[in-house]
């Protein structure tokens, strides 16, 4: 019997040594996987949410979004510095113990128009630049990207991104996920041949729609209210009918590489088709009215009839000229590439996936020409080409002239270090927290600054990591828990 007992008060002490080395194991694990500072995180995006909130009125301009980032870094005693391009880059040397590490650098796009639907991402980056965590080199950079023209990523000094440095950049969109490659992107332009003559017409129309909001373009395209598209769709209706009409002034609130943000137009026509013609315009603007009330509020799309002959244009672009603009109009068109079943679709898509975006941004009409930039977007160039021919067709078709005037090429990784190992780690580090605990790896169906990035230096190990917002401080905290383990990768175990 006592040896019965005495086999029991083994079996328990042996049973609470291990329940206390587990214990303490997941304490000492939890301590290495759990490196954000949540706190700072939260702190920067509340002040930041303060002055880029719906009720609190956003950023006016890039200075004042970069002055707040400056600011930031002074209340938190960071040091950094901002070069000529607007950059705000946080450089902090390896430790001791770490100087053969690989650098990691990590990328945020600034730009104060998107920055209240980017607020999480740049908190991300935030804390990651205010972490007392031990690493290598470590560089975190708030890329000036205003209207997202990629300034700062062209500027960028060659010397942050060696052939050994891992580079993350980050944004944040509808979903999780992690990429090695994006789209190239083609500016072309299109150029009509333009006359101007006496105006021949009794009455004008003058045609505005203002208070649009932009955003980077990509994929979600087709849902961007587009004022190029509207105006166009007026002058078809007008061809359609025969209406003898001209084109007396058209101007574009053109926003960089962003969508357009307002246009304003006049239209002269014959009193007898004045009537149809503003029924159309009511028609459209209930039809906009319906569509984009409820998430562009601030959207304005009216118009105004002016009779009066001394208001009246005096001169207006010839008939030949306003067929050809609203010909290449119809033709050419902002939207979505997808592919169809008849295509060579690589792996990882489907049909209906995104292969291509083609976008007009702006129309820049002067008295002997009219020009449209129009920016190509596409998996690579045989698509990309693809959607450059049609749009050459159409200016053919017209008489026309469409040229390219800028190439950035697409982005793509062949290296899987850094990709595998963050996946990895990700996956680790999430397994037992509330994030999802599998990022998936695909491709990018629109172009990425990581072009940018890849072009500083092609040796380069880089990854897009993009985030829905409330995976990112999950993402943050993996990215912390990435650069300390590298040069000591049983941390995990």
């Amino acid at each position: 019997m006592s040896k019965i007992f005495s086999n029991n008060k083994f079996r328990i002490a042996l049973i609470l040594i291990v329940i206390i080395v587990v214990a303490t194991v997941s304490i000492l694990r939890s301590r290495n996987t759990k490196l954000l500072d949540k706190e700072a995180y939260s702190a920067f995006r509340t002040a930041f949410d303060e002055v880029s909130g719906p009720d609190a009125g956003g950023f006016t301009d890039q200075k004042e979004l970069a002055e707040f980032i400056k600011k930031w870094a002074d209340d938190n005693s960071l040091e950094y510095k901002e070069d000529k391009y607007g950059n705000i880059i946080f450089n902090k040397p390896a430790i001791k113990r770490k100087k053969n590490v690989t650098p990691t650098l990590i990328a945020v796009s600034m730009n104060y128009e998107t920055a209240a639907d980017d607020a999480q991402v740049l908190a991300s980056a935030a804390s990651i630049a205010v972490s007392d965590v031990e690493s290598g080199r470590r560089t975190v950079v708030f890329f000036n990207d205003e209207k997202n023209n990629g300034k700062g990523y062209k500027g960028l000094n060659e010397k942050y991104i060696s052939s050994k440095t891992k580079v993350i950049y980050l944004d944040q969109g509808s979903s999780t996920y992690l990429s090695t490659g994006s789209f190239q992107q083609r500016k072309t332009e299109v150029t009509i041949p333009a006359k101007r003559e006496k105006n021949p017409c009794d009455t004008a129309v003058k045609i505005s729609i203002s208070g649009i909001r932009s955003n980077v373009i990509g994929p979600g395209i087709n849902k961007q209210p587009d004022p190029i598209s509207a105006f166009s769709s007026l002058l078809s209706r007008l061809k359609s009918k025969s209406v003898d009409c001209r084109i007396a002034d058209v101007e574009v609130g053109s926003n960089g590489n962003m969508y357009p943000v307002s246009i304003e137009a006049t239209v002269t026509l014959n009193s007898y088709n004045l009537s149809s013609f503003t029924g159309y315009i009511d028609k459209r603007i209930k039809a906009w009215e319906k569509a984009y009330a409820s998430d562009y509020e601030d959207i304005v799309f009216t118009y105004e009839v002016i009779e009066n002959e001394d208001d009246m244009p005096k001169t207006v672009y010839t008939a030949k000229t306003t067929d050809r603009l609203t010909g290449i109009l119809y033709t050419i068109r902002s939207g979505a590439y997808r592919y169809s079943e008849n295509d060579a679709i690589p792996e990882g898509k489907d049909v209906g996936d995104t292969f291509g975006i083609n976008c007009l941004i702006d129309i820049k009409a002067s008295d002997d020409s009219i020009k449209i930039p129009v920016i190509v977007q596409g998996a690579d160039d045989s698509f990309t080409e693809r959607i450059l021919n049609d749009n050459k067709a159409a200016a053919e078709l017209y008489k026309c002239s469409y040229d390219q005037t800028e190439h950035v090429k697409a982005f793509v990784n062949n290296k899987d270090k850094l990709s595998r190992t963050f996946k990895a780690t990700y996956e680790k580090v999430n397994d037992s927290s509330v994030a999802e605990s599998v990022i998936q790896l695909i491709t990018d169906n629109y172009f990425t600054p990581c072009s940018y990035l890849q072009a500083k230096n092609s040796n380069a190990d880089i990854i897009h990591i993009r985030t829905k917002g409330s995976s990112a401080s999950d993402i943050a905290n993996t990215i912390l828990c990435y650069i300390k383990a590298k040069g000591n990768t049983s941390i995990f175990k």
